[in-house]
């Protein structure tokens, strides 16, 4: 494959507020690391046939659980809670933001944890009130974070300055987590409720005083994030209506954008609170420092079976939003080789006329062989560029190895039946691929496997290595496939084979009758710059042909 194209290298500098967490409260204090964390995300060697969904996050205030579950200002008896592990399950959430839950073991009522690693507040435990109605004492309510086991959490931030250091507020509970676009800071809140007006500057209740306060450390918060181009996730119930434009708080989260191309986003802006009563929502999620032109956000309202008041699992729904990588257009050239019938009738025709003449030629009486590409000239690699179109994505080395491990390709139209004739005709074949010669064991098994007639006798597979890249320097070689032509007319190349030995039939000089692929740079002698197509054109059919590739090339 020859185009060359520059991979991206994402750089990432995480810094905390505050002091990371240990592990009294983290079911997985083996993966945490420590409070300041550096890392650079190398080139995606993810398939890019990935699916497109990256991340879904959630919150849900599930509104006093306890441990055990018939106590607390809520008390639930067991089918309330099995309507409520089955709602939670229904969330189909990578991570979940907690509101009011008591402690890990009544998260884990909800969140199994053969399935599930849970954070919690490390908030000091409040004094117990009297709660209204149950005739119990209240239990704690503290924020938590249930993340999927087979995620990695890389930090934990006990944010305690968000609770002003005052009796019955909440700590901001945050985590940093490995995810397919970096790691992303996630910041897990419950701030003081009573404060419902647009601007908690204007009034001097002790609640707005409260959230004014707390704003003002959020605002930091972001700030420190924004300025590093850290990318992060704010969610959890606000207690305050942020989906208002001309809200103060939302005005000034919003102000802190500091990238045009990934702007903070209130990505549950445009939803409904699911509240009979309170229609303007509270829960939310906010995201800064993803780009725009890379993911897209699906945000989603999670109701409840029965939505009457006194049914409800919760006085709050639970809110998410799917994160899924953004999808473009086919680029012109990928669209007409994927589903254009010229394509296939332009293959098909050249090969069986390269066909008819190779059974009308004069052969050789010694051994012989059609030198041939491999990649859109035998093997059709056309959904690894759909791929990398639909994801906005380019060519990079790991990807594309990581594809030819995958054995995914097909066959271009017409090669099978061609490299048929050649054998029939006693010829043999050569297969010259500038894939890395490390390999070709997966390109192997992958023309095996669309039932190509070859085996280590009648063909030999030469990757490209060091050696044909370095051999373009001297003179005598034209482009990096000229050496390994060389040595199949010597009767030396170097043929995979997966014996110690390769087959004694190659060690003997061989005749090219003809050369097939889709670049110029598949002929010998022969580069971009320094074709020429007239003198190409009189050998056309007889010992070359070139089949039609509009997705990448030494052209371009």
């Amino acid at each position: 494959m020859n185009s060359l194209y520059k991979s991206l290298t994402l750089a990432l500098t995480v810094s905390f507020l505050s002091a990371c967490g240990s592990s009294p409260y983290s079911d997985s204090a083996q993966h945490i690391a420590g409070s300041n964390l550096q890392v650079a995300v190398k080139e995606n060697s993810k398939s890019v046939s990935t699916p497109s969904h990256l991340l879904n996050v959630a919150t849900w205030n599930v509104e006093h659980l306890a441990y055990p579950i018939d106590q607390g200002c809520r008390p639930r008896d067991e089918n309330e809670l099995n309507a409520m592990r089955a709602y939670a399950q229904k969330l189909d959430a990578d991570v979940v933001a907690l509101q009011e839950v008591a402690s890990k073991e009544a998260v884990h009522l909800l969140f199994p944890e053969a399935e599930w690693q849970v954070i919690m507040s490390a908030r000091p435990d409040s004094k117990a009130y009297d709660c209204r109605g149950s005739g119990y004492k209240s239990t704690q309510q503290k924020t938590a974070i249930a993340v999927k086991k087979d995620l990695r959490i890389s930090a934990v931030e006990q944010n305690e300055v968000l609770a002003l250091g005052r009796p019955g507020l909440r700590f901001g509970l945050g985590i940093s987590l490995e995810t397919p676009v970096g790691v992303v800071e996630i910041l897990n809140l419950h701030l003081k409720s009573g404060c419902f007006v647009d601007d908690y500057l204007k009034s001097d209740s002790q609640s707005c005083e409260n959230l004014s306060e707390q704003a003002e450390i959020l605002y930091d918060w972001i700030e420190q994030r924004e300025t590093a181009s850290t990318p992060y996730i704010i969610l959890g119930d606000f207690n305050h209506r942020i989906s208002a434009p001309y809200n103060r708080m939302t005005q000034s989260i919003l102000a802190k954008s500091k990238s045009a191309s990934s702007p903070i986003r209130i990505v549950t802006q445009a939803i409904i609170g699911c509240h009979p009563r309170y229609p303007a929502p509270i829960d939310h999620i906010i995201v800064g420092g993803l780009a725009s032109d890379s993911v897209t956000f699906s945000p989603l309202t999670h109701y409840y079976e029965d939505m009457s008041e006194d049914a409800m699992l919760s006085d709050h729904c639970a809110t998410s939003v799917d994160i899924l990588q953004a999808r473009y257009p086919l680029s012109s050239s990928v669209k007409w080789q994927v589903t254009s019938k010229e394509y296939e009738l332009i293959t098909r025709a050249i090969y069986q006329q390269a066909s008819t003449k190779l059974m009308n030629k004069s052969l050789p009486t010694g051994p012989w062989v059609a030198v041939m590409d491999l990649d859109e000239t035998v093997l059709n690699n056309s959904q690894y560029q759909v791929n990398l179109d639909t994801f906005g994505q380019t060519y990079s080395s790991l990807t594309w190895n990581d594809w030819i491990k995958g054995e995914k390709a097909t066959l271009v139209p017409g090669a099978k039946q061609f490299i048929e004739t050649v054998l029939a005709q006693g010829g043999k074949l050569v297969f010259v691929t500038n894939r890395e010669k490390a390999l070709d064991a997966y390109t192997w098994s992958n023309m095996l496997a669309l039932g190509l007639p070859i085996n280590e006798k009648n063909t030999c597979l030469m990757g490209r290595s060091s050696v044909d890249v370095d051999a373009v320097k001297k003179p005598k070689y034209a482009n990096d496939k000229d050496l390994r032509r060389e040595k199949i007319a010597l009767g030396t190349p170097d043929c995979f084979s997966t014996q110690s030995l390769m087959p004694s039939e190659w060690k003997t000089a061989h005749t090219i009758v003809i050369q097939v692929g889709d670049n110029i740079e598949d002929i010998n002698d022969t580069t971009q710059e320094d074709a020429i197509v007239d003198s190409i054109l009189t050998r056309w059919g007889e010992s070359v042909i070139i089949l039609p590739n509009p997705m990448y090339g030494s052209w371009n």
